[in-house]
């Protein structure tokens, strides 16, 4: 079974060093160690038992004093003892990497990981009094949290980025292509504290484009381009560096999603051009198909007529009934087939108007030049449809023909 100091050993991190620095009425921290002189409680003695059984990497104490007298650091376990004494101490902070004690927001700001948007896990500021781990976070630590979030996903946006060491900033490379010209930028990755007075700072957009969702769009790759197109015109133009970029955020996002609003609209404009073109011969097709079949079978006309003018060369009756019975068979045929045809041109007419209904529904959106050719593609289509009606009701008159002549010399030939 684990002994209580060795558990406690294991528990110390630094956490427990913030923990020991508030129960410590948070002294002054001069970048190196705070000194404390405090009455030993139960929960002081605790921390400080923990630390003292912990190795180093978690800072450690240069001296401990209990009412002005050296304290044993070796016997642990006797600090139990003095609860309710005094207590004075100097403990030296962990210096190993990023995590660790800070004496302000600028001296924070200060270390190369926020420059490549990397926060520490673990770090504590001392004059506000803020630990990393704490719920209600201070607006200058939400701000450096956004802009580290937008270095991180710029640096997945640019073409490219690189770094000359370890400790050194990100430099984000940006290239627009245009008329076989490249203008590129380099972007140096900080954080400053004129960084933070901006207001509107926010990563939004940039997790949006960079989202599994936005990835399987069909315009992404066009978004991410319009994106890095932006940000060059915007730091040429400007001649901005990666800090006036941060602080003229709002107005780089406001000029981003104008630019590609404007390329969603050009977008828009040329689908739905697209698709009046597809309507309007798509239906030009069918009403052409319609009367190309009414002309073939209209052929039975001519035969049907030579039939009814051939009657007059026949002398029995029965012979002239039967002819006369065929010829007006024959006509009703076709004239129903021509009522099928009508009946088709109805239903063609019908799926034109519902796939230009929405055409004309959000005419008002339209710019004027794609609205003429709604107009100029309905007008053509209602000629083609009117044509072909016409053409039906001539045929259908033209198909009573044989029969009407066949029946006027079967009168004339017998009853007059």
């Amino acid at each position: 079974m684990q002994s209580y100091g060795s558990l406690q050993a294991q528990m110390a991190n630094f956490s427990t060093v913030v923990a020991l620095y508030r129960a410590s009425s948070k002294p002054r921290f001069d970048g190196r160690s705070f000194s404390a002189s405090v009455v030993l409680d139960d929960a002081l003695t605790c921390i400080i038992k923990s630390l003292l059984n912990a190795n180093k990497s978690n800072g450690y104490f240069e001296d401990i004093e209990i009412d002005d007298e050296l304290f044993d650091e070796d016997n642990t376990e006797d600090i139990q003892n003095h609860i309710g004494k005094k207590v004075a101490y100097t403990f030296i902070t962990p210096r190993n990497g990023a995590e660790r004690f800070y004496s302000s927001l600028e001296d924070f700001l200060s270390i190369n990981t926020l420059k490549k948007g990397v926060l520490p896990n673990s770090y504590y500021i001392t004059d506000s009094d803020f630990y990393s781990l704490d719920d209600d976070k201070p607006s200058g630590i939400n701000k450096i949290e956004k802009i580290c979030s937008i270095i991180t996903l710029l640096s997945e946006i640019a073409h490219y980025h690189d770094t000359k060491s370890e400790s050194s900033n990100y430099r984000l490379v940006f290239v627009k292509n245009s008329d076989s010209k490249s203008t590129s930028v380099v972007l140096e990755t900080c954080i400053t504290d004129k960084m933070l007075q901006t207001d509107g700072i926010n990563d939004d957009v940039l997790k949006t484009l960079l989202s599994p969702e936005d990835s399987a769009s069909p315009h992404h790759l066009e978004k991410i381009g319009i994106f890095r197109n932006t940000i060059v015109e915007h730091t040429i133009e400007n001649n901005l560096n990666f800090e006036m970029l941060i602080c003229n955020w709002p107005l780089f996002l406001k000029l981003y999603n104008n630019n590609l609003s404007t390329y969603m609209s050009g977008f828009s404009f040329h689908k739905a051009r697209k698709d009046v073109a597809t309507a309007e011969a798509e239906f030009a097709e069918k009403i052409s198909k319609i009367i190309t079949e009414l002309t073939g079978k209209i052929l039975s006309i001519p035969v049907s007529l030579l039939a009814s003018v051939g009657i007059i060369k026949l002398n029995s009756i029965s012979e002239m009934s039967l002819v006369l019975a065929g010829v007006v068979l024959t006509s009703f045929l076709l004239h129903m087939v021509l009522v099928n045809q009508e009946k088709q041109l109805n239903i063609v007419t019908h799926a034109k108007d519902l796939a230009f209904k929405s055409f004309i529904k959000n005419s008002t959106s339209y710019p004027k030049e794609l609205n003429d050719d709604i107009q100029v593609a309905i007008k053509e289509l209602i000629k083609n449809q009117a044509k072909c009606q016409m053409t039906i009701r001539l045929f259908m008159c033209l198909t009573w023909l044989p029969s009407s002549i066949a029946s006027a010399i079967f009168l004339s030939r017998f009853f007059i």
